[in-house]
């Protein structure tokens, strides 16, 4: 595949100026209410050993060399990390303490037709045809490592990647990775004086940096006449700084057998270089009546062993899904009445997930445990935090999981820095 006058031109929203670099939106500040057993809330490391990970982050503490240290983390879900909240509650603090190496990787959610992040935005000019992981409709197209895949349908690109805020600042960032279909010839052309890197080169990857920070940046190319068009993935925005990259890979109605069936998945993966990689699936898997443990089991093994494989250096995390329920009808006095009742089959999917992550060797947060185990979806909807169909969280529900998994995150990483150990 060949491109033809592909020129790339960057868009500030505000003015790009180092200060800038460093802007992150603050969230919500949020309380973690009583009924959570936060006694419970540890990582089981079932004998892995993330002391290589922590000792790299605590390096980013006390590092001076002119050479940035990325400690980059991917975290792999559902319509539970799609929307994004949950993953900023772990991502912003981590930066704040570790050092911000920028926003991560973003996917064009909204041009395939579903929710996006609110902190960041991909805009299209033209028409584009996508496609994603989830739905058998959507599968004229190979998605790629965000279950996403965009394709022009002219021979034109005219692509924006920006970082938005709350606030009048951008997350600024001076360093692009493009996650594309597979080609040897992206792009062309490129003016100075942005570059294209040789780093982390391979066929699904271009790389590019500048000196100065900016909030956007916009592709804009001419496709070979005659050549198949051309998939977009999604993009990595960095700092070009020391500190923490959070990646974050999350598809509505996603199960562990979605990303095994989107192709060289972990290999795409492994070009973020994770030191840490967490899973957190299983809510859909609950709803699936004739999914027997087994075949959980070999679903997880399908995504998680690729991982390990392409990804050596990486420590993994699985998460067990809290409680939902699920909707059912009953007739009262000739009419239909709607209630909810707790899916039972979230305890198979805990035990699972629980029992692989103990036979491999893999780390573990029981967020079922955490979030109250039994009974506690009534409770989450009754303090306001679970939406009307007991199954997805309110934004405050979300940050308060992330403010968990943080929390248990850091507590590991003290043990660590007080003990030297991390097993």
């Amino acid at each position: 595949m060949k491109l033809r006058g592909f020129i790339v031109l960057f868009l500030c929203g505000v003015a790009c100026v180092p200060g800038l670099l460093h802007a992150q939106l603050t969230g919500d500040t949020v309380s973690v209410p009583a009924f959570l057993n936060k006694e419970k809330n540890v990582i089981e490391f079932n004998g892995a050993d993330w002391s290589p990970l922590f000792a790299e982050m605590d390096s980013l503490q006390s590092s001076t060399d002119s050479v940035p240290r990325i400690v980059s983390m991917v975290h792999i879900g559902d319509s539970h990390v799609q929307a994004g909240f949950l993953t900023e509650a772990v991502r912003l603090p981590l930066q704040r303490r570790f050092g911000d190496a920028g926003r991560g990787l973003v996917v064009p959610l909204k041009l395939a037709k579903t929710n996006e992040p609110h902190d960041y935005s991909v805009v299209a000019d033209g028409a584009w045809n996508f496609a994603r992981c989830v739905g058998r409709k959507y599968n004229a197209y190979t998605p790629g490592i965000g279950g996403i895949a965009i394709v022009p349908r002219s021979n034109r690109i005219d692509l924006t990647f920006s970082t938005l805020s709350k606030t009048d600042d951008c997350e600024g960032f001076r360093k692009v990775r493009l996650f594309h279909e597979p080609t040897d010839s992206f792009p062309a052309i490129i003016s100075e004086p942005y570059r294209v890197t040789g780093e982390a080169r391979n066929a699904f990857l271009t790389c590019y940096s500048w000196n100065d920070p900016v909030c956007s940046i916009h592709f804009s190319g001419q496709i070979a006449p005659g050549e198949e068009r051309l998939a977009i993935y999604g993009a990595s925005l960095e700092t070009g700084e020391s500190g923490i990259l959070y990646h974050t890979i999350g598809n509505n109605g996603a199960f562990y057998s979605t990303y095994a069936a989107i192709p060289r998945f972990a290999e795409q993966v492994a070009a973020l270089t994770p030191r840490l990689i967490i899973v957190s699936l299983g809510t859909n898997e609950s709803f699936s009546t004739a999914l027997t443990r087994d075949e959980l089991y070999k679903q997880i093994d399908a995504v998680v062993a690729p991982l390990r494989a392409s990804c050596p250096q990486a420590v993994v995390l699985l998460t067990t899904p809290a409680e939902c329920a699920r909707r059912r009808t009953r007739w009262v006095k000739r009419r239909r009445r709607v209630y909810y009742s707790p899916n039972s089959r979230v305890d198979l999917v805990r035990e699972t997930i629980k029992a692989y992550a103990a036979d491999h060797r893999l780390a573990c947060w029981d967020w079922y445990e955490v979030a109250g185990g039994k009974g506690s979806s009534t409770a989450w909807r009754k303090a306001g935090l679970m939406a009307y169909d007991r199954t997805h969280c309110t934004e405050t529900g979300y940050r308060i999981q992330g403010e968990m998994l943080y929390r248990a995150l850091m507590n590991m990483y003290q043990d660590y820095v007080d003990n030297g150990v991390a097993q």
